[in-house]
Order: structure tokens, then C-alpha cells, then sequence
């Protein structure tokens, strides 16, 4: 279908008082989002719901690892879309056979090194690459490893020398629950660094056609790219989607879901994305 988002991104939200949609008489089905990917998804539903009158979606963000285990353990809230962080959770659904069909790519991130403030004197535009040693002069919080894949992409930068940090918590790295939360973390001053999602910062100016790394407007913010590359050999963040299992599902919701995961790989999604520097599948 002809994509609006432009026209969503010109008028802003004033655009809403102006449709007759309902969603009260829409047909929503639940969408379960690693919480990297909250912002985006809330543009694209946005979006979705303008060229798609009468199916909508809720959704609940959490780490890709938290959500795995409820789906999984058949303690999920019924979920009938579920995108992860990576590609390694939506292959434990597919296995466990809680999947509607194979998962598939919908996105591909990269971290961060991220301050809310060099007022103190710390300016983290140099990077870890600045700092030697098995332990951090100002505390760094990263996202769980074990549960959020943006968590083991810093945990793995982190393991590489000269830092060598093999244990974490410890040596001056904390954890946050999930990517989320390890933003809100920094921002509230509880720690002075994190590794972050990219996109939390990120965003396209239409206007110059750049990018800039202060989306979120905190004034004396510092940051330092980790790019997938060579230099920092993390496992790419591959972020796969996968329909799951919901016996409750209706004909009607079906085809909610359908047309969801299809609008997720069309091109006005697709723009959603790489306006949050995404890199695309």
C-alpha cells in the first residue's frame, strides 16, 4: 500500500485528530519488542496503523532474554509477534516450537559508548581505547550479558585487551536489566558510562540529510562510536523477528499479523529504521 509516513513526519501528531480510525473498533494483536527497539516501533505503528485502518498492535518492551523464557515456558501474555535483539532468541522460539514460521531480519544495531556529561571531566569521545587496566576510574554499566545481545556485544569488546574483563559484574562494570534501562541508568547520573543502543541517540535531520548522536538533547553529552568492524569484534547484532505461537488468535488477528510483518520489511519501515541508524537487513 502507498506509504504516509512522510506525510506523518511533516505534520506530527496533529495528523491524528484528522482520521476517523478508531482503534476501538480496530482488530490489535501484541507485539513483545526487545527494548532497543521501543522508539522505532512506536514510529512504525504510527504509520501502520495510518495505512492499514482497522488493524493496530500493542506492545511490551523488554530484554530479548526475559521475553524468550515467557514465550518459551508458555507464560507469555499472548504474544503473537515477538522482535528480538539478535538472532539467537528467535531461533530458541523456532526450536522450541513456539514459531508461526522461520524468523527473519528486520534490523541490524550497534553500540555505543555513551555520557550524559563531561562537567566532572569525563569525556568519553575518546573511548575505552583511552583507558588501560582491569578496572574503569568512573563506574560503566552495561546491559545484562546474559539476556540482552547489546549487553554481550559490550561484554565482548570489554573481554578484548587491554581491558581483559572476563567477569562481569566486577571490575568497575555493572549491569542494567536491559538496553533501556542501561540508558536510563546513565542518564540519571547512577552511573557516569555505558555502552548503549546507537539508535537511542541517533537520528536522521531531514533537513541537513546528516545524522547526529544527541537525540535525546542532554546538554554536554559524550559519545564514542563501536561500530561492527574489525577493531571491535563483537558478534554483529543481527535482530530477527519471528511470529509466535497463540492458540487464542483469530482469523481476523491473523491477518493483522500478516500484514504487520510484512510492513516491517516494505519500505516505510525500512525508513523508520535507518532513521534510527539502524543498518538494514
Amino acid at each position: 500500500m502507498p506509504s504516509k509516513y512522510s506525510a506523518v513526519l511533516a505534520i506530527g501528531v496533529s495528523i491524528l485528530t484528522l482520521t476517523t480510525y478508531s482503534p476501538a473498533n480496530a482488530t490489535s494483536i501484541y507485539v513483545a519488542v526487545a527494548a532497543n527497539f521501543a522508539g522505532p516501533l512506536a514510529d512504525i505503528k504510527s504509520a501502520f496503523e495510518l495505512d492499514y485502518p482497522g488493524d493496530t498492535f500493542t506492545y511490551t518492551a523488554d530484554s530479548s532474554g526475559n521475553i524468550t523464557n515467557a514465550i518459551t515456558s508458555g507464560n507469555s501474555p499472548g504474544y503473537d509477534l515477538f522482535l528480538s535483539a539478535d538472532s539467537s532468541f528467535p531461533a530458541t522460539v523456532y526450536s522450541a516450537g513456539w514459531a508461526t514460521a522461520s524468523p527473519f531480519t528486520y534490523a541490524k544495531g550497534e553500540i555505543l559508548l555513551w555520557s550524559p556529561t563531561n562537567s566532572s571531566g569525563l569525556d568519553v569521545s575518546g573511548g575505552l581505547e583511552s583507558l588501560v587496566g582491569g578496572s574503569f576510574p568512573h563506574s560503566l554499566v552495561i546491559a545484562n550479558p546474559s539476556t540482552a545481545p547489546y549487553g554481550t556485544a559490550a561484554a565482548t569488546v570489554l573481554s578484548q585487551s587491554p581491558w581483559s574483563i572476563t567477569t562481569i559484574p566486577g571490575s568497575g562494570v555493572y549491569t542494567a536489566s536491559n538496553i533501556d534501562n542501561t540508558y536510563a541508568a546513565v542518564a540519571n547520573g547512577t552511573y557516569k558510562q555505558g555502552f548503549i543502543a546507537k539508535s537511542k541517540v541517533c537520528r536522521y535531520d531531514a533537513a541537513t540529510n546528516t545524522y547526529s548522536f544527541n537525540a535525546t538533547g542532554v546538554i554536554g553529552a559524550t559519545w564514542k562510536e563501536y561500530p561492527y568492524n574489525g577493531a571491535h569484534p563483537y558478534s554483529q547484532i543481527v535482530q530477527n523477528a519471528v511470529g509466535v505461537v497463540h492458540s487464542g488468535r483469530t482469523s481476523a488477528q491473523d491477518t493483522v499479523l500478516a500484514n504487520l510483518i510484512s510492513y516491517l520489511t516494505g519500505s516505510t519501515a525500512q525508513g523508520v529504521i535507518t532513521h534510527y541508524c539502524y543498518l538494514l537487513p
